[in-house]
Order: structure tokens, then C-alpha cells, then sequence
């Protein structure tokens, strides 16, 4: 017999418990590993550390479109390797003019 249990709680609280689930389930999945190694979820600041650029760079990057991201709720997350495969497939190169 199944039960039917109604838990009170905050938005907020419940976003973060489902983020949290989610991040737990992609450490402890081994099929979540990938070329860069498990892919979980990173926030907005863990990002632009690893990229070395500020968080409005970030966010402008975010909001035209370059990079992907996942939202949860009001919390955005990033995984490492969409964003490089992203940034590595819009990326331009330019070549000195020849004279």
C-alpha cells in the first residue's frame, strides 16, 4: 500500500533540496563522468574562477546566448564541459592582416 505524505515547506527550501538531490545523483552516478571528469553542476562564482573572468562577463555571456546553463528555481548552475564545448565552438580566431 502506498502512503501519501504532505510536508509543508518554503519555495525556496524546496529548490534547494532538489538542487542538492540533483547534485548528489551526478556524484555518485558513474555514468555522469565525462572527458572532464564527473560534470557536477558548479555555481556562477566556481565558474568564473575557473574561466578567470568577472561575474558580469559571466552573466552577459549567459544572457546572449553563449554559454548554457542550467536553473533551478533562482539558482543558475553551470557544467564545465558545455561551457567549453560551447565557448570552443563559438570561438574566433583572427589572423594577422598580410602585407
Amino acid at each position: 500500500m502506498n502512503k501519501i505524505v504532505l510536508i509543508s515547506m518554503p519555495v525556496e527550501d524546496l529548490q534547494t533540496l532538489i538542487t542538492e538531490c540533483i547534485v548528489n545523483c551526478l556524484k555518485h552516478n558513474p555514468k555522469s563522468s565525462t572527458s572532464v571528469g564527473n560534470d557536477i553542476p558548479i555555481s556562477t562564482k566556481e565558474l568564473c574562477n575557473f574561466l578567470n573572468i568577472t561575474e558580469p562577463t559571466l552573466i552577459r555571456w549567459r544572457k546572449k546566448g553563449k554559454i548554457p546553463f542550467l536553473q533551478i528555481g533562482s539558482r543558475i548552475l553551470y557544467q564545465k564541459s558545455a561551457v567549453l564545448s560551447a565557448l570552443e565552438h563559438n570561438k574566433k580566431v583572427s589572423y594577422p592582416p598580410h602585407y
